[in-house]
């Protein structure tokens, strides 16, 4: 008779399933560990690439290009054309962050937001625009931090941004120098850059957290310092 040939028992089944369970486990943590930290590093250099692009293109404007509305407006508050990032929730409640130079270009006065599709930076590489809004044409998918990363939340120095009402944005000027602003729609503001709080003068470390859960347990801080240096550290 031939001899029977080896098998696994039941137990020795057992803790072969436990023990791939346990490193589908690990791969599956690893992934989405790993999402949130591509996400991070992506923020982090766009913030940079923000202020680089700042550096390069001093908007001080002290005449008009012609007698027009949009011409004089955009002399005249030439500082509402820094180049800056701005953070926002689209009415799918998909997170999303956008860098553009706003102007006066689609409208007489300064509307806070990318339009037209000029006013945004493009992808250096891809030369994509840099509009994560993934409900315009002109998105790039990368900058929607939720539909390619699972990012479900933004604080933005502690506070959610939990609609497009209270999108968080920040400003660079042509020396580096790192500004807030609210951003009113429709509101020209003050020839003066500092006029109330509409520019506010960067003088503490922003923070920006991003989260895979809606309580920030998976969560990764970005921290800007007012000379612009960005680093990431845990949210708690």
């Amino acid at each position: 008779m031939k001899a029977l040939k080896p098998s696994f028992t039941i137990i020795e089944l057992i803790i072969v399933i436990i023990i791939i369970g346990i490193i589908a486990y690990t791969i599956n943590f690893n992934f989405f560990d790993n999402n949130l930290k591509v996400a991070a590093d992506q923020v982090e250099n766009h913030i940079r690439y923000t202020e680089s692009l700042a550096m390069k293109d001093d908007k001080y404007q002290p005449f008009p290009k012609s007698t027009s509305s949009a011409d004089t407006n955009q002399s005249k508050f030439w500082f509402m054309q820094w180049w800056q990032i701005r953070f926002s929730v689209n009415s799918n409640n998909e997170y999303f962050y956008e860098i553009f130079s706003d102007s006066t270009k689609s409208t007489t006065y300064f509307d806070h937001i990318g339009n037209p599709v000029s006013e945004f930076a493009r992808d250096p590489l891809t030369h994509k625009y840099l509009d994560g809004n993934y409900n315009t044409p002109t998105a790039n998918k990368k900058l929607n931090l939720t539909k390619t990363y699972g990012i479900k939340l933004i604080k933005f120095n502690g506070t959610v941004i939990s609609s497009s009402t209270n999108s968080k944005r920040i400003l660079f000027d042509n020396f580096g120098n790192l500004f807030l602003s609210e951003g009113n729609i429709n509101h020209v503001g003050n020839e003066y850059p500092l006029y109330k709080n509409e520019r506010v003068l960067v003088t503490n470390n922003i923070k920006i957290d991003l989260c895979r859960d809606n309580v920030c347990n998976e969560c990764i801080r970005l921290n800007i310092t007012p000379s612009g240096e960005v680093f990431q550290s845990k949210c708690n």
